[in-house]
This record gives structure tokens, C-alpha cells and sequence, in this order.
């Protein structure tokens, strides 16, 4: 017998947010509209359509 396994809530979350974030972004493709992203502190608008990759840089919270 195999275990099934469960996301935890915060897994879930993630994936809800990565679904609705490829949503806007194939939104504006469709309408030819800028993203606007953050980067190196400043608001910044991207072509959905250009090479470039937006990746997130992990961030340690509390005491860690």
C-alpha cells in the first residue's frame, strides 16, 4: 500500500499563485500590454513578449 501525499496549505498557495501570475502575464501577451515588475528597487515595465526571465530571489524571515 502507498502513501498518498498531501500538500501542506502553504504549498497549495503557492501553486494557486503561480496559476494566476502565468494568467496576467498571458493576459497582457494577448493585449500587447507591459507587465510592470519589480527590480533592483524600482518598478520596471517588461513586454511579455521579451526574453526576459523574472525569477524570484529567496528571502529568510525571523531568526533563520
Amino acid at each position: 500500500m502507498s502513501k498518498v501525499k498531501l500538500k501542506t496549505l502553504t504549498q497549495k498557495a503557492v501553486e494557486a499563485m503561480n496559476v494566476a501570475i502565468q494568467g496576467v502575464v498571458d493576459d497582457h501577451r494577448r493585449r500587447n500590454q507591459p507587465l510592470a515588475v519589480w527590480k533592483d528597487g524600482k518598478v520596471v515595465l517588461v513586454h511579455p513578449g521579451s526574453a526576459m526571465v523574472v525569477h524570484e530571489t529567496p528571502v529568510k524571515y525571523g531568526n533563520n
